[in-house]
């Protein structure tokens, strides 16, 4: 009936817009008609006309747009002017008013709606498959990115950002971009550095997009690295991670006139403030968006199951102002979904099997992609400290401010979701001479693909469209309109990166970690291929190389890395090569090398820096590749103390020597015109290695794994199941399994259970 109604009153609405000119009868008529519909009686009193208008207004208030409202409204304005009948007149003027104040009401929510659509918000959370490491260990993970009204998975942004904080030293150790795949999961790992230190890091994931806005709503997820690490006196009071709210808090203090409750599946809303403004009470946050008309003093009941669960935002606004009157929060309860995991536990290489069942409190199922970690339980414990997935997503702020809403105040937007990787810079002359017409030629060495752009009358280009996995090279060139290279100059704008910090206050104190854990943990990196043949070349025994101090006063380094370490070609920049390969050094927010030690000093100068015997600078250090280096020696304040090179004192700042391969030294002459491009691009989906035992007694390694399963993509079908298998370890008895995730109509899962 309902929707019956709605198309009839958005006909005559259409009908009227269309004749202007309509007569007061013609007008009564379609009202009698619409009356006749909605009520199922004829009638020729055409004085009901205008109750039934109201009652319409009252029913389909957030059903029929602004618009449409304002378009009856037009309508009743008309009928009004076009009657002399003094009773017709006063019933017309009461739906007017009525009318007037749905319009304003829906103004409320159409701004809303309208800065939705507008700066939509995302979030990520950070699934691991436990909660701490060893080195040389690695981090299985997957990125689950939602929309933060709705919380329903998407994948706007293409691709994530990871990066691994040292919460001790304040620094960078490692970087990744993951690709979502063609289901629009996040997922890959990271494999920490074998020379690694013990203690508390923390992972980092965002997006372009994210990048508009605070920092603060990335996602930080702490973990642990067992091992040696610094002495410290470590303090439990943190911030930055996902705090519980109370039950109903209020941002405007004790205070507040505003009193927001709940009884009896009702969200109980009372402003206790005498005003004649005309209020409207606005709901929303975590998918909630309802606006509805409020009279001062009178209790507003709203059913709490109309309400989807998670924080909830509650204001009173003036409808034709927008003028927020008062502000609380609270959260709305609702059933936990039904999760099940069954399966019974196996030892000694035997096969094992869940069953996973999925469904709302009703029993409807839950269709989604979910991530699941299974581990042994004996070694690896749950951190009670580390939020769930539930607390990071349905219990924080969605991140929108209601004053900025109304007020139509759009933040500003430098960085678009970025669906594909680009390389941007700009062509001019070498004598400051703008160039006409230029034309870039973009090169890819590795597959051959060669094009030209024509930048017209732009001297600024951004190649949109590229997706490249790490370790990609392009070669570009920019000329003149007639193909000339003369007096042309290439710039590359530099790939940029936030900079980030742990949101530690202080650290966490040290995990309880079972003392089995780092034994059995890293006989599973030894071991990491357990059960995979791998075809070897012929070996021949030789003495292992022994290196010599390649400085020029033959001094021992302090730490050095030589070109037959694996780890110089593991990594894309000299940045996060200096920082993992154990030398305290990072770059500042001005772009200047600083070395910061354990303790916590921090050198006033950089350290001196020599590429190849030459007296250089962190610009031109930070311009080499990993895989070009023969040799690094670094020489800490310490080690430096008696030193002088080429006159230089490094007593104080510490001294660091880089060299080139053959063939690489001295300055490389290469045309202004051309640029040798090698970007960050996305790291490759590794997927994790569950070995099989068909026949156990054939088996040649040990298997001591902490992390016996690990899938980022467990899928449910119509009915709400998924079944997943894999082989118990030889020592493994009972299993901690971790389920997390968001279904696809947004309902945040999180299961964790002991199978044994």
């Amino acid at each position: 009936m309902r929707r019956l109604m709605t198309f009839c009153l958005m006909l005559l609405s259409l009908c009227i817009s269309a004749q202007q000119t309509a007569s007061f009868q013609e007008l009564l008529a379609k009202m009698q008609h619409l009356k006749e519909r909605y009520t199922g009686q004829s009638t020729d009193n055409d004085r009901a006309v205008t109750v039934i208008m109201r009652k319409l207004s009252d029913d389909y208030q957030g059903r029929l747009s602004l618009t449409q409202y304002r378009q009856l409204n037009t309508d009743l304005q008309q009928m009004r002017a076009q009657t002399s009948d003094h009773f017709q007149q006063q019933q017309l003027s009461d739906a007017l008013q009525l009318l007037h104040s749905k319009s304003d009401t829906l103004d409320i929510e159409q701004r809303i709606l309208d800065y939705y659509a507008r700066v939509p918000q995302e979030r990520i959370y950070l699934h691991t498959d436990k909660p701490y490491y060893v080195p040389g260990d690695t981090i299985w993970f997957r990125a689950h990115l939602v929309d933060a009204v709705t919380h329903t998975p998407i994948s706007r942004s293409r691709y994530v950002y990871v990066e691994l904080l040292d919460n001790a030293a304040d620094t960078l150790c490692q970087r990744i971009i993951v690709r979502c795949d063609s289901d629009g999961v996040f997922a890959n790992a990271l494999t920490l550095p074998r020379h690694l230190q013990g203690g508390s890091y923390t992972l980092v994931a965002y997006t372009q997009w994210m990048r508009n806005f605070s920092a603060e709503r990335f996602c930080y997820h702490p973990l642990w690295v067992a091992g040696s690490e610094p002495k410290a006196e470590y303090e439990s009071a943190r911030l930055g991670l996902p705090v519980r709210p109370a039950r109903t808090a209020s941002p405007t203090g004790s205070d507040s006139p505003l009193q927001v409750g709940q009884r009896k599946g009702q969200l109980l809303v009372r402003l206790d403030h005498h005003t004649t403004e005309p209020l409207a009470c606005a709901l929303y946050g975590n998918g909630n968006l309802l606006v509805t008309d409020y009279t001062p003093g009178k209790v507003l009941r709203i059913d709490s199951q109309s309400l989807r669960p998670g924080s909830l935002s509650v204001a009173i606004v003036n409808r034709q102002t927008g003028d927020i009157i008062a502000e609380s929060q609270t959260r709305i309860e609702a059933p936990q979904p039904q999760v099940s995991i069954r399966g019974e536990a196996r030892q000694h290489n035997e096969p094992m099997e869940l069953a996973i069942d999925i469904a709302e409190a009703d029993g409807t199922p839950l269709y989604g992609n979910f991530s699941l970690s299974i581990t042994d339980y004996d070694v690896v414990k749950p951190d009670s400290v580390l939020p769930t997935i539930g607390e990071c997503l349905a219990q924080q702020s969605d991140g929108y401010m209601l004053a900025d809403m109304l007020s139509g105040k759009y933040p500003r937007i430098d960085y678009g979701f970025q669906t594909s990787q680009t390389i941007s810079g700009q062509i001019r002359g070498t004598i400051f001479k703008r160039i006409k017409r230029p034309k870039l030629m973009l090169v890819r060495p590795d597959t051959g693909f060669r094009t030209t752009f024509e930048l017209g009358d732009s001297s600024r280009f951004t190649i949109r469209g590229l997706d490249f996995p790490d370790g990609t090279t392009y070669v570009l060139e920019g000329t003149r309109k007639t193909g000339s290279t003369s007096l042309v100059q290439l710039d590359i704008d530099p790939q940029t990166f936030p900079t980030l910090h742990s949101p530690l206050t202080s650290h966490r104190p040290p995990l309880s970690i079972p003392d089995g854990f780092a034994r059995q943990a890293q006989e599973q990196v030894m071991y990491g291929s357990v059960d995979r043949v791998i075809d070897l070349p012929e070996v021949v025994k030789e003495k292992k190389r022994q290196h010599k101090p390649t400085n020029l006063l033959g001094v021992t380094p302090y730490r050095a890395f030589y070109d037959d370490d694996p780890v110089l070609n593991n990594f894309h920049s000299m940045e996060i090569l200096l920082t993992t390969l154990g030398i305290p050094v990072y770059r500042d927010a001005n772009g200047e090398l600083r070395v910061r030690y354990r303790s916590g000093t921090v050198s006033k100068h950089g350290p001196v820096i020599f590429i190849d015997e030459f007296r250089s600078n962190v610009v031109e250090l930070l311009m080499l590749q990993p895989e070009t280096i023969e040799s690094i020696e670094w020489f800490d304040h310490v080690g430096a103390a008696n030193m002088t090179i080429y006159g230089w004192n490094v007593s104080t700042s510490g001294l660091l020597l880089v060299r080139q391969k053959p063939g690489l030294k001295g300055r490389t002459f290469r045309p202004l015109s051309m640029a040798t491009v090698r970007q960050q691009g996305w790291k490759p989906n590794v997927e994790f290695f569950s070995p099989q035992y068909p026949n156990p007694a054939q088996k040649t390694r040990p298997d001591h794994r902490t992390t016996l399963y690990w899938n980022p993509k467990v899928k449910t079908d119509e009915e709400g199941r998924a079944t997943v298998r894999f082989y118990a370890s030889d020592i493994s008895r009972r299993y901690l399994v971790t389920l997390e995730g968001v279904s696809d109509d947004g309902m945040i899962i999180h299961k964790q259970t002991v199978i044994e």
